[in-house]
């Protein structure tokens, strides 16, 4: 990491007058900047958000919001390494994603971590998560509709719960549990598929790694996969012959030891995708880094007054990836 300095000397002049913690949301519309803090700033700063607006959040826990307009939600990442003084934005609690419909704007998530469930309401469109570790998505009633959306970098450790009509394209993603209903579509390329996959439905597997269990039926497809399956084996219900199936043993050999998914040299050079570079997440054209490149504000803090001759002690430290 290396310290960027900006000018927002003047800007935390004008809206602050005392200490504050470290827990900062920063607000964009249409030029301007406003600064909130605490545990509770996200909500602060969604309430005064507009739709296009871009809202950062500094690493720390913050209070769950329901996001309701089609912003750009930047963390500092979903990693964390006490160490080297990185830490991840953490978000509390369940939250709904319910914006409208009729936008020309459209939702943007970036580097955060979530352990809890997020609901998709009404209609989301055009939606992209990126660089995110999320827990649970799922969905308020069968009638909602999530098209186009775009995962690219993101683990989703528990279950993505998709409503009846739906389309959605993960890449390089990490997906336990992946679940559509029939009338929808999704599309994996370069990713790692664990849990049951049973249950997915009319979808394309590309260059994808399966540690599962029972098999895709035979609506999906397949290409270029390799996988392990506790029961059956995950590809015998499809046409495709381009995908190899290996015992508990062999699987677990692919991988190089206290890795995320990383393959060993030998299993690079032997698995090889569709464009000639390694199947699963460390392959393609957008290998996984969840490290985030945008400058996020690391430390504000303000003096509780004013000197005798007018002056107000400012310390900000603005922080990105090398």
């Amino acid at each position: 990491m290396k310290k960027l300095f900006v000018s927002l000397v003047a800007m935390v002049m004008a809206t602050m007058s005392y200490a504050q913690s470290n827990l900062v949301a920063t607000l964009s519309h249409n030029g301007e900047i406003s600064v909130f803090h605490g545990a509770g700033s996200l909500g602060q700063a969604m309430d005064a958000a507009d739709h296009g607006d871009i809202i950062t959040l500094a690493g720390g826990r913050y209070n769950a919001a329901n996001i309701t307009k089609a912003i750009t939600l930047r963390g500092a990442g979903m990693e964390e390494d006490v160490a080297s003084g990185t830490y991840r934005t953490h978000i509390v609690g369940n939250f709904d994603i319910n914006i409208p419909d009729s936008l020309d704007k459209h939702l943007t998530i970036e580097g955060i971590y979530h352990e809890n469930t997020i609901r998709m309401c009404g209609i989301l469109s055009n939606a992209m998560l990126q660089k995110c570790r999320f827990k649970e998505i799922t969905y308020s009633f069968d009638y909602n509709t999530v098209s186009l959306l775009t995962c690219i970098n993101c683990q989703i450790t528990n279950r993505i719960y998709f409503p009846r009509y739906t389309s959605a394209t993960f890449i390089n993603c990490v997906v336990n549990f992946p679940y559509n209903s029939y009338g929808g579509n999704m599309e994996f390329t370069n990713c790692v598929i664990t849990g049951q996959i049973g249950s997915i439905n009319n979808s394309a597997f590309a260059n994808c790694l399966f540690r599962c269990t029972y098999s895709l039926n035979n609506t999906n497809s397949a290409v270029n996969c390799v996988g392990f399956s506790d029961y059956y084996t995950p590809f015998e219900n499809l046409a495709m012959s381009t995908n190899i199936t290996l015992s508990a043993e062999e699987f677990s050999a692919l991988f190089k030891e206290g890795t995320f998914w990383e393959l060993t040299d030998e299993a690079k050079a032997e698995y090889v995708g569709l464009d000639g570079k390694e199947i699963g997440i460390y392959g393609g054209n957008l290998p996984w880094d969840v490290r985030i490149l945008s400058p996020q504000i690391t430390k504000c803090n303000v003096a509780a007054k004013t000197t005798a001759d007018g002056k107000l002690s400012v310390d900000i430290e603005v922080k990105a990836a090398e």
